[in-house]
């Protein structure tokens, strides 16, 4: 098929399609705004909310100001400097200023009240406007306890001498609660998708184990990185105590039913016989394995054109970026490439991991043949990098700005119920980075969360 790409490309008519290599442009021109920290725009930064090829008014506006007879990696940075002056939504902020400042400029993005400066207003009860360890205190309790504070502690709280440090000891016990264990579990809910029955002989593989190795990893003094390059498995021990232990391999029938895989095969909740089973099923090639965790443990979504960094595999024969479509589904084309020019890089180095196999009556096994009539290597590419195998994959993801961001607004969402106002987005950065440096712990990054102006200000 592929000799034919060129002759099918001149058929194709010209249409406006939303262009996978914009974000990262966008981000050449403009590395300090806020929406490039993780590494590339929003798609919501030029497109209506409903996603592609619909504009906003700043796209609308920088379509206006495009040359079509330029190639579009030259032209659009042109365009953008052209419109940095303009005021695209009506807000009164420039097209520049809200980009430098986190905001976007295609929707009317008025301070939010709740940044408002604040005044005492002679509040007896309240430091009003700045950090209140009394109120923070409270609210550690609800978020993190589940349960507000009874009169002896108010009064051991009000006699402490170093409330702030109060505030710290109380998260401190709030995460051994057994209200912060259903926390975790129902977090990894979110992330695993649980389907079907929770029981050790199904086929499609017991959930309950990857629930288990999620809140393990972020809970304690371990790195939330864990989540994807554990080779243990974590059981309940004793049973309905809510006490996760690690063990390195299975050591009954029902565990190595669990994990049937080597332990140098295994990488956290990515290869549990219900990942396998459930993310490349009959697949050759593992795109719903890729995508679903790049999506949850990494942030981006390939569906909302989200994280895109396209791979030419054909090396120019097309005029957009195209994968090899190894697997002969017509992917090279262009309203198909722009997702999967990303996503099928993603999925090579997974290609030798068995989903379901009826013949065999099993499923999550590790095959070095497997689909090696398609894929010869295990080579793929994430971030845009090339990677080799599984190991490479793992170690480019869990270094990445985006595993800490994602992981951050996780748990900002827990605690705040939402993604951070435009006056918090520096303090979020600062957190999220700081949990990158300082080894990914998630309870030393609660322990900062807590003494943020945005959590303990009135």
């Amino acid at each position: 098929m592929l000799p034919l790409l060129p002759i099918f490309a001149g058929l194709l008519t010209p249409v406006a399609q939303a262009r996978p290599e914009a974000p990262a442009l966008l981000c050449a021109v403009y590395p300090d705004a806020p929406t490039c920290a993780a590494g590339v725009a929003r798609c919501v930064s030029c497109h209506s909310l409903a996603g592609p090829p619909a504009h906003n008014a700043y796209g609308l506006d920088l379509v206006a100001a495009r040359d079509g007879a330029l190639p579009f990696a030259e032209d659009l940075p042109r365009a953008l400097a052209a419109i940095e002056g303009l005021d695209s939504d009506g807000d009164g902020v420039s097209n520049l200023d809200e980009l430098l400042v986190g905001t976007e400029p295609g929707f009317d993005s008025t301070v939010e009240a709740e940044c408002a400066a604040q005044t005492d207003f002679d509040n007896a009860s309240y430091l009003v406007g700045k950090y209140d360890p009394a109120f923070a205190w409270r609210r550690v309790m609800l978020d993190f306890c589940g349960r507000s504070p009874r009169y002896d502690e108010v009064i051991a709280f009000r006699a402490s001498d170093n409330p702030v440090g109060a505030v710290r000891d109380t998260l401190s016990a709030c995460l051994e609660s057994p209200y912060w264990d259903a926390v975790l579990e129902e977090l990894a809910i979110g992330v695993i998708e649980p389907t079907g029955p929770a029981t050790d002989f199904n086929i499609l593989g017991n959930w309950a184990w990857d629930l288990r190795l999620y809140a393990y990893a972020m809970s304690g003094d371990r790195d939330a990185a864990e989540v994807m390059t554990a080779t243990y498995l974590v059981v309940e021990e004793p049973a309905g105590s809510g006490r996760l232990v690690e063990i390195p391999d299975p050591r009954t029938e029902g565990e190595a039913y669990a994990q049937p895989l080597a332990a140098q095969d295994r990488f956290g909740v990515l290869t549990t016989r219900f990942s396998l089973a459930m993310r490349v099923m009959f697949a050759d090639v593992p795109r719903t394995l890729a995508a679903h965790w790049y999506k949850r443990l990494l942030g981006l979504d390939i569906a909302r054109s989200e994280g895109l960094y396209p791979i030419d595999e054909l090396d120019g024969e097309l005029p957009w970026p195209a994968s090899l479509d190894v697997d002969d589904k017509g992917v090279w084309q262009e309203g198909c490439a722009a997702c999967h020019s990303t996503l099928d890089g993603l999925s090579y180095p997974w290609v030798r991991y068995n989903g379901i196999d009826l013949e065999g009556d099993t499923t999550a096994t590790y095959l070095p043949e497997r689909a090696a009539d398609l894929l010869p290597t295990d080579g793929g590419w994430i971030f845009g990098r090339p990677v080799r195998g599984p190991e490479a994959w793992v170690a480019e993801a869990v270094a990445s700005d985006a595993f800490a961001r994602q992981t951050t607004r996780v748990f900002w969402r827990q605690a705040f119920h939402r993604d951070p106002y435009s006056c918090e987005e520096a303090a979020f950065d600062r957190l999220w980075t700081t949990f990158r440096d300082q080894g990914r712990n998630v309870e030393s990054l609660l322990a900062e969360l807590v003494l943020l102006d945005a959590y303990g200000t009135p």
